[in-house]
């Protein structure tokens, strides 16, 4: 099983680059209070396919740039305005269905 992260693309500006921002939980050892941690990674998005706001699934790759070595794996949930992308497969919902 290959590690992936999920989240929420909020940049697509560059040629071929998303930044996706990953959230996630965490609990602080001595209060043990939880707050809201985040990442955010730049990604291969070929052809700038994938819009802004799209949830995405993304894993490790080979390095393609200085800071880019993540890569889309697939679309999870996708805005409105979110075209088709040929090379990445979509989860399927039960709206398409």
């Amino acid at each position: 099983m290959q590690k992936y992260l999920t989240g929420v693309v909020v940049t697509n500006t560059a040629k071929d680059t998303a930044v996706v921002e990953v959230k996630s939980w965490k609990t602080h050892r001595i209060f043990k209070k939880r707050y809201q941690r985040s990442s955010r990674y730049l990604v291969h998005n070929p052809g700038n396919e994938i819009a802004l706001g799209a949830k995405v699934e993304i894993i490790p790759t080979r390095p393609i740039s200085k800071r880019k070595f993540w890569r889309i794996q697939l679309l999870t949930e996708k805005k409105s305005d979110t075209k088709k992308v040929a090379g990445i497969k979509a989860k399927s919902t039960k709206e398409d269905s």
